[in-house]
């Protein structure tokens, strides 16, 4: 397209940006900007290539659209307003990529641009002087310092276009739009005579013969790169889904700031939500801050949204849509009370940013919260239950959308007479929401076989997570609690083994229990510093009530813990720990 044929379409209501991605919406180029693409049109560099959406009837309806910025001023900052012109289309041109470089071309050709006068300190309308773009025809075509030839752009007032002499004589750019067709320079040039003729000066330089051919040039292929050349070259899309349009953006967009597509559906809130951003943001920071902290984002908070609001939880453009953003922030307290709410129980547990695998474990409690379910001793076990089993299961690992999908529709169901969901029960059991069908045979039930692999962990989160799950009477949400090793990981190396007088063809065997879940408990933080690298024995003949201690933490009273017995104290806590496990997980 020529710049004159995007000019008119956008003036005819055919060309809009679409409210995604947001973080192009806000124009932000700066006159210097503007003023060297347009030397760059002038001189017929490329200006790069456009992503033009070409979107059709009834999906115009579905989105959001925005109109091109008319009139930029830097106190205001203003936004893009959005527009209900669409409708009205049968067909629409969305501007994808190249968004700024549009928007500079139309407000430089149709708009103003107003920024703030040096040296004052004031808020006032004259503080910001209305500008539009010229060009200084009698300025010499210069070299600068990259040894590149410039033409005089520049944004003045309607003031300073009237200051004229010898060496300055001011055009306004956007006149080569009302020039129809190829214009007669020879009539246009006799125009700027008679406009000048007050002034000697201008019109001494305008009856130079080499200046008078160099205007005429200048002026000639204005109109040329701005009417008649074809400088918009754009990549032309006809898809109507837009989450594939999205993958064609998040592509062209790959060699700059990759944008997630969470980053562009988020921006589908904002557009419909205005203080979307601001309040998920603030949400986000204030449950990160919980417990140990966590590291939940815009992609947990967008799929809770969907999932509370009974919305379809496939993360897609579609489950976006207007109606549903509107759901959203109606029900955004209700939203940030559940989800708060659901983190203190995490806290409460022992779980952080650092064991919990999958954020999306908690939705579903948040969802039985937001419903009104009772949250009290015993639902509380069976909400422990279910977030632990969903972790060491990995039931969330892919087709997330689809766990949720199931595990909401056993929770609730509807209600015909108001077509709302409800609770099928208010009371949470975990022996029921177990039975739910899972993609990919997953479940949430766990065998024996899953117990003999729990037992083999090592030292880390997941083991983290079947220690908490074994001391349930710990007040994690009080005091911090560490992995401790019961026999000393100090004392593993060969050399204290040989002084433990471990028989070398043991030692390859000792070293790789070390630090399995039999030789792992919970211990608080400062006590567990205190402990260090003592022997085991030695430390517990200080405990208060050693076999408290010892009946607390799942060993026998009667079993040996002499270090050299270390292999037997594996196995008979081992043993002890897989009981236990299967009283609590199955």
């Amino acid at each position: 397209m020529t710049i004159k044929q995007v000019i008119d379409k956008i003036d005819n209501n055919e060309m809009y940006l679409p409210a995604i991605p947001a973080i192009q919406r806000k124009f932000v180029w700066k006159q210097e900007q503007i003023e060297k693409l347009f030397d760059s049109i002038l001189r017929g560099y490329p200006i790069g290539t456009f992503l033009f959406w070409f979107l059709n009837r009834p999906e115009i309806d579905e989105y959001v659209f925005y109109k091109f910025l008319q009139n930029y001023h830097e106190r205001d900052r203003y936004l893009n307003d959005k527009t209900p012109y669409p409708k009205m289309k049968d067909q629409i041109i969305g501007v994808l990529d190249g968004q700024q470089r549009l928007s500079s071309i139309y407000l430089a050709l149709q708009g103003t641009y107003c920024v703030k006068k040096p040296y004052t300190r004031g808020n006032k309308d004259s503080d910001f002087p209305e500008k539009t773009l010229f060009i200084n025809l009698l300025s010499e075509v210069h070299n600068d310092e990259d040894n590149e030839l410039n033409y005089s752009f520049h944004f003045i007032t309607d003031e300073e276009s009237i200051e004229r002499n010898e060496n300055k004589l001011w055009f306004s750019v956007r006149e080569v739009l009302k020039w129809t067709r190829d214009p007669l320079i020879d009539e246009c040039y006799e125009e700027l005579l008679a406009d000048n003729v007050k002034n000697a000066d201008v019109t001494s330089k305008l009856n130079e013969s080499s200046i008078r051919l160099r205007i005429k040039g200048t002026l000639r292929n204005l109109h040329s790169r701005i009417v008649s050349e074809k400088l918009i070259n754009y990549f032309k899309i006809e898809e109507q889904d837009l989450d594939n349009i999205l993958k064609i953006f998040i592509r062209v967009n790959s060699g700059g700031t990759i944008l997630s597509k969470t980053d562009l559906l988020f921006s589908t809130i904002v557009a419909n939500w205005e203080d979307g951003r601001d309040e998920i943001e603030k949400f986000i920071a204030s449950i990160n801050k919980k417990g140990n902290g966590f590291s939940f984002d815009n992609d947990f908070v967008m799929r809770s949204c969907l999932m509370l609001t009974d919305c379809s939880v496939i993360f897609n453009v579609s489950s976006f849509k207007t109606e549903n953003v509107i759901k959203i922030k109606t029900d955004w307290k209700k939203i940030k009370k559940a989800i708060s709410k659901t983190v203190d129980l995490l806290v409460e547990y022992g779980l952080s940013k650092f064991t919990l695998a999958s954020q999306n474990v908690i939705i579903p409690i948040s969802y039985y919260i937001v419903k009104g379910g009772n949250v009290n001793s015993q639902t509380k076990n069976d909400i422990k239950k279910f977030l632990f089993h969903s972790l060491l299961k990995n039931v969330f690992g892919s087709q997330g959308d689809t766990v949720l999908t199931n595990l909401r529709a056993s929770l609730s169901q509807k209600d015909e007479s108001t077509n709302d969901y409800i609770l099928k029960s208010n009371d949470f059991s975990f022996a029921e929401i177990s039975a739910t069908k899972l993609p990919s045979n997953r479940s949430l039930k766990v065998t024996d076989e899953d117990i003999e692999d729990f037992l083999e962990y090592t030292k880390g989160n997941y083991a983290f997570l079947i220690l908490s799950f074994l001391y349930p009477n710990l007040k994690f949400s009080q005091v911090d609690f560490h992995q401790d090793h019961i026999h000393p990981a100090s004392q593993f190396t060969d050399a204290k083994l040989r002084t433990n007088n471990i028989e070398v063809e043991k030692h390859k065997n000792f070293q790789e229990l070390r630090d399995k879940l039999p030789n792992l408990q919970l211990m608080e933080g400062r006590e567990n510093n205190s402990k260090n690298a003592t022997p085991f024995k030695d430390w517990l003949l200080n405990q208060p009530d050693k076999d408290k201690f010892l009946t607390d933490n799942y060993i026998d009273i009667n079993q040996s813990l002499e270090f050299k017995d270390f292999e037997d104290f594996f196995e008979n806590r081992r043993n002890k720990l897989k009981t236990a496990l299967q009283n609590l997980l199955k």
